[in-house]
C-alpha cells in the first residue's frame, strides 16, 4: 500500500453506494486511475467542487496492492475552468475531450504528453479559443499520440503521393489516404491537399505550436466528422458527449464560423 500525491484532471464522477463516489482522473504520473471517494457524497467538506469533470486537481490517493482501485483521500482545486463552463459550446467540447482520453488512454499508463494535451486544451477553451478548431487540433494529436493517427504520406494501398490538382480521399477502414483509384469499398471522405498537410502539422509540431493551425472553411467541413469518426471506430462504440454538441448545433455540417 502507497500514498501517493500527483496532478490529475477530473474525467468521470460516478454515484457510488448512498455516500461515495467513484472518481476517473487522469495523472500526470500513473495515467488513468479510478478511485473511491469515501463520503464524497454526503460531506459538505470534503472534496467540495473539486471532483467535477474537466477539473484540474492535486490528488492524494491511497494505491493498494490488492484492488485495481484507489481510495481517494484529498483532492485541491488547482483550476476550475470557470470561464469554460459558463460557455454550452465550450463545455460540450471540454467533456468530449475527456471522453476520448477515458476511452483511449489505457489504466495506469503513465503519459506526460497525453496529459499536457489535455491540460493545454482546455486552458485553450479557457482563454476563449475557437472551440470547434480547437477541438480538431485536439483529436488530431490524441490519434497520434495514442498510435492511430493516420497515415498522410499518400496513397496507402499503392503508395502515390498527394499531389495538388488531384483528388485524394480518407479511408476509415484502412486508417489513411486512398487515391482516386483506390477510393471504391472504402466509404471515402474527400480531403484536399490543403487539409492533408494542416493534419501533418497538427500531428509534428511542438505542443505549444499547436493550438496556433487554423482549419479553414474547406478543412473543417472536410474534418469534422472525418475525426471524430475515426476515434469512433478505434474506441468501436459512440461518444456520449456528441449528443449534447448536435443538440446545440456545434456539429451542424453549416456551421463554419472561421
Amino acid at each position: 500500500m502507497a500514498i501517493r500525491r500527483d496532478e490529475a484532471i477530473i474525467l468521470r464522477t460516478r454515484d457510488y453506494s448512498e455516500s461515495d463516489r467513484l472518481i476517473t482522473f487522469f495523472s500526470r504520473n500513473q495515467g488513468q486511475l479510478t478511485g473511491i471517494a469515501k463520503g464524497a457524497r454526503r460531506s459538505k467538506k470534503r472534496f467540495v467542487h473539486t471532483l467535477e469533470p474537466c477539473s484540474h486537481v492535486s490528488v492524494t490517493y491511497v494505491d493498494r496492492q490488492t484492488s485495481g482501485l484507489v481510495r481517494l483521500d484529498a483532492s485541491e482545486l488547482k483550476n476550475a475552468f470557470i470561464a469554460l463552463r459558463s460557455d454550452i459550446a465550450r463545455l460540450g467540447y471540454a467533456s468530449l475531450s475527456c471522453e476520448i482520453v477515458l476511452g483511449m488512454s489505457p489504466e495506469r499508463q503513465a503519459n506526460a504528453a497525453l496529459f499536457a494535451l489535455l491540460y493545454q486544451y482546455l486552458e485553450q477553451l479557457e482563454r476563449g479559443a475557437e472551440p470547434e478548431n480547437t477541438s480538431l487540433l485536439f483529436q488530431t494529436r490524441i490519434l497520434h499520440l495514442s498510435g492511430y493517427g493516420p497515415n498522410l504520406q499518400g496513397c496507402v494501398l499503392c503508395g502515390r503521393k498527394p499531389r495538388a490538382g488531384g483528388n485524394w480521399f480518407f479511408s476509415i477502414l484502412q486508417g489513411g489516404l486512398v487515391c482516386k483509384d483506390h477510393k471504391h469499398g472504402q466509404q471515402p471522405y474527400p480531403v484536399s491537399l490543403g487539409t492533408v498537410m494542416l493534419l501533418r502539422q497538427a500531428q509534428q509540431l511542438p505542443l505549444a505550436k499547436l493550438w496556433r493551425l487554423r482549419f479553414q472553411r474547406q478543412s473543417r467541413q472536410e474534418c469534422r466528422f472525418l475525426l471524430i469518426d475515426l476515434v469512433r471506430h478505434y474506441l468501436e462504440k459512440d461518444l456520449k458527449s456528441l449528443k449534447l454538441l448536435h443538440q446545440i448545433g456545434a456539429l451542424n455540417s453549416t456551421n463554419d464560423r472561421i
